[in-house]
């Protein structure tokens, strides 16, 4: 697996969600993680994304908790050239962003599907190609978080539908990049008003995919007669001598 990982834009987007155009937003997403945590279970969790969100998602009822942001993430795929986990070893892993600033997402959603278990849950938290907030990304690519790989919904559903995972949870928010302070107490009025007419629209999508691996049991078939083999003569063992 090469590395994709662009550290740069990991640092970048950790900046911009503390500028204070974003602590709207920031406010927000807080919110929807808090529903997504949830409907988190299972005892070994992984995290990949943004160190802003990761204590969102920690809980005393885990047996381990394991994150990975910053350069971290990108050495271990460098040396490696995959996760380094064992084959189905965690039961709920996190991305927080972590596809927006991953070349090949695709490779990425193969590797972290490697490391699930059977009954595994995927949440994912990202920005969303088609919305106002992709529309306007060809012409601002040098501004975060323009700079980054945005994604639809349907991309992301498709490429965990080809892995056997179904859909649990798909919300957008925040149709508007931005939000005038003029316009925040009316804030959640707008959030109501997407959710009804503009569910898919967001500039921001939170997912939660389920994998379901159906169990193969052998079946031993059962013979309603009985069947009875004769011994061979004596004239057909001498032609086989």
């Amino acid at each position: 697996m090469k590395s994709d990982i662009e550290n740069h834009k990991h640092i970048e987007l950790q900046r911009w969600y503390k500028m204070p155009a974003s602590l709207v937003l920031k406010k927000v997403v807080h919110e929807e993680i808090s529903k997504l945590k949830e409907t988190i279970f299972g005892n070994h969790v992984l995290y990949l994304g943004l160190t802003e969100f990761k204590k969102k998602f920690k809980s005393k009822k885990q047996l381990s908790f394991i994150s990975f942001d910053d350069l971290s993430f990108d050495e271990e795929l460098n040396i490696s050239k995959r996760l380094p986990f064992e084959d189905k070893s965690h039961d709920a892993i996190v991305l927080i962003h972590t596809l927006d600033y991953t070349k090949n997402s695709y490779e990425l959603i193969r590797e972290i599907d490697r490391i699930a278990t059977d009954s595994a849950q995927i949440f994912l938290v990202g920005f969303n190609k088609v919305s106002l907030w992709g529309m306007i990304q060809p012409y601002m690519k040098k501004t975060m978080p323009w700079t980054l790989n945005f994604h639809s919904l349907n991309n992301i559903n498709e490429w965990f539908k080809l892995l056997g995972y179904k859909p649990n949870y798909m919300q957008t928010v925040s149709f508007f990049p931005y939000i005038p302070e003029a316009l925040n107490k009316i804030a959640g009025k707008l959030r109501f008003f997407q959710r009804i007419f503009l569910k898919n629209f967001g500039g921001i999508y939170f997912c939660s995919f389920k994998k379901e691996v159906i169990p193969v049991t052998p079946v031993k078939i059962k013979f309603k007669d009985r069947y009875v083999v004769t011994p061979f003569s004596k004239s057909t063992l001498n032609r086989i001598k």
